[in-house]
């Protein structure tokens, strides 16, 4: 297991309280549940640069889709099915 640091932030009190009535609920400490919160926050973050990061290369390279066929892709894969 790594090994764990305290950070302290400043959040508000409804907040708080919403996290302490989360917790029981879940039979988790505030601390467990901010802990999976930042994890969960951090690794969307990360691909989400990543997934710019690519799409910038991507254009860089001519690698791309026009609008309009996009469109029409989306148009074709949401319409109803007869």
């Amino acid at each position: 297991m790594p090994k764990s640091i305290t950070l302290a932030a400043r959040v508000d009190a409804d907040l708080d309280a919403e996290l302490s009535r989360l917790a029981a609920a879940k039979k988790r400490t505030k601390s467990w549940l901010i802990n999976e919160a930042l994890r969960s926050y951090v690794a969307t973050e990360r691909q989400f640069i990543d997934a710019v990061k690519a799409g910038k290369k991507a254009l860089k390279e001519g690698r791309v889709i026009d609008h309009r066929t996009v469109v029409a892709a989306f148009n074709r894969l949401t319409a109803p099915r007869a």
